[in-house]
């Protein structure tokens, strides 16, 4: 490039000297052109770079996959915890329904076999994981003692029956950043007074 020339006359002047270059062309000129064909695809980009940005027939179409995506991610969260939930309230009834037929009179309240069967009823789930129990407990202590003891009131202990039930759900997809896996724990447990 000659001292006092301006880009757009070396450029303006590159296809006479390309056309004029013999075998052994000089560095200075392949650089030159390389110059001026990236000048010419950053134009065409620009241009149609351009073009695109005042192009608003796309934008509508686009938006709505923002949208749809957004929305689809939603109602799978709402559907596999909404599963989760009414899963988890069929094994809170279950064990309530164990219990509830424990009270019923004093014959069922030591029957753990019929408490496990009324959960399993309950939940209609014949393979349920329920564990039924009855035990005595003095009003003002957590302790539990032998049923035949009298309390510190003089009255005998009364009765209590337990269920747990224990059950698991299987989510259809996986949230990162949850504590467990796509396999939930799901458990309930209910203590109720005979008499």
């Amino acid at each position: 490039m000659a001292s006092g020339q301006t880009d757009a006359e070396v450029f303006r002047s590159l296809p006479e000297r390309q056309a004029t270059r013999e075998h052994g062309a000089d560095r200075e000129d392949r650089m030159i052109t390389k110059c001026h064909r990236s000048i010419r695809a950053s134009r065409l980009c620009a241009r149609a770079l351009g073009s695109l940005l005042r192009d608003r027939r796309a934008n509508v179409t686009i938006e709505m996959a923002f949208l749809l995506t957004f929305l689809l991610i939603l109602v799978m969260g709402a559907y596999d915890f909404g599963r989760l939930a009414i899963a988890q309230s069929g094994v809170t009834q279950a064990a309530r329904a164990g219990a509830q037929f424990a009270v019923l009179d004093q014959a069922n309240a030591t029957d753990t076999a019929g408490m496990i069967q009324a959960a399993r009823d309950e939940a209609e789930d014949p393979t349920l994981n329920v564990t039924a129990r009855n035990f005595c407990r003095c009003p003002d202590s957590n302790a539990e003692v032998n049923c035949a003891v009298n309390c510190p009131d003089g009255e005998y202990a009364p009765l209590y029956v337990e269920v747990s039930v224990q059950d698991t759900l299987d989510m259809v997809f996986d949230y990162p950043g949850l504590p467990q896996a796509r396999t939930y724990n799901l458990s309930s447990t209910s203590v109720m007074r005979v008499r």
